[in-house]
């Protein structure tokens, strides 16, 4: 078995795997990726890793490397992602793996970094197993809420900006580095954005959003729902399709994701949401994915009652265990 680092002439062999290889529990769902790079263009450094065995693909994995603000300092962190087995070499992930994982730990034994991350969906017991065989425990749940996009009205006290500055979206970010951890130590992350035109910002004078055009970068389908979200789909398709874009099942879907939500009035919050749906509706997005942490309550009363809920784990391993402050996990753009 040879571990190499993946080469853009891998990427058609790498989406066939990611789309092959659904992320599994009550909702399955699967990536929708037109560059399996794609993600290392937001971090200072990064690479794909390839587990190969006689020129076949059995196994990958995506390290990036960054500085967060984490227990009230900046730190080198890494995030592992896009862990994917060939769907032919199921019963050899603990073999390539731990390969990988060998090779990994010759790399980075040397290297600045104090903690390395991963998030996972929560009833994906499999994947959860193999971060704690890595050494990784749990840190924090996000709880994404995909909402199906409304045809809405939007309202004309809603300020929409299409083409922020780098500095208006940093405005979204300083506030809040010393209460949130994983908070980005500079903006660098949103510059391919800004210059893709991917980032809207909706403003109202009580509510603010700022959102991401993920459209080719992170789309994703639904493979199998569990019986109650299957039933809903299949009615509310029927009798809501003039009005809601329900998802299709098994088909790519164009989403938008809300990085950040902040309010102060419940009710201009509403107006920002609903102003979003318009524009995404227009747009031809199927979703808009919402995310907040579990400790800070519910998104539900804001984003409405056709949102379903999908909570996802992240996990963390300390280079050096140190004591930390219980703080929420700032959603970041490249989770």
């Amino acid at each position: 078995m040879d571990i190499r680092f993946a080469l853009p002439e891998d990427n058609d062999r790498l989406l066939k795997i990611e789309r092959e290889s659904a992320q599994e529990g009550n909702i399955w769902v699967v990536a929708y990726r037109e560059n399996f790079f794609d993600r290392l263009k937001y971090f200072k450094d990064g690479f794909i890793m390839i587990a190969e065995e006689d020129g076949d693909i059995i196994g990958c994995i995506g390290v990036a490397f960054d500085d967060y603000y984490f227990n009230s300092r900046i730190m080198r962190g890494i995030y592992l992602f896009g862990l994917r087995t060939n769907p032919r070499y199921r019963m050899k992930i603990a073999r390539w793996l731990k390969e990988v994982i060998g090779e990994l730990e010759r790399m980075l034994g040397p290297s600045d970094y104090g903690f390395a991350y991963a998030a996972v969906k929560a009833d994906n017991i499999a994947s959860i197993k193999i971060l704690k065989h890595m050494g990784f425990e749990y840190l924090s749940t996000l709880n994404f809420y995909a909402c199906p996009v409304l045809r809405k009205l939007g309202n004309r006290s809603i300020e929409i900006d299409n083409r922020p500055r780098l500095e208006d979206v940093f405005q979204f970010y300083e506030s809040l580095k010393g209460d949130l951890d994983l908070a980005p130590e500079n903006m660098n992350l949103f510059r391919p954005m800004i210059e893709e035109n991917r980032i809207k910002i909706f403003k109202s004078h009580g509510a603010q959003a700022l959102v991401l055009d993920t459209s080719g970068e992170h789309d994703f389908g639904i493979t199998r729902l569990s019986p109650g979200l299957r039933a809903f789909q299949i009615v509310g398709r029927g009798l809501l399709s003039p009005f809601v874009r329900i998802p299709k099942m098994n088909s790519k879907l164009r989403t938008w994701d809300v990085l950040m939500l902040e309010y102060e009035d419940l009710k201009e919050a509403r107006k920002v949401v609903s102003s979003i749906h318009k524009e995404a509706y227009k747009d031809g997005v199927t979703l808009l994915n919402f995310a907040q942490d579990e400790s800070l309550g519910s998104l539900k009363p804001v984003v409405g009652k056709l949102s379903f809920k999908i909570p996802f784990e992240l996990m963390i391993t300390e280079k050096e265990r140190q004591d930390r402050e219980k703080r929420p996990v700032l959603w970041l753009p490249t989770l």
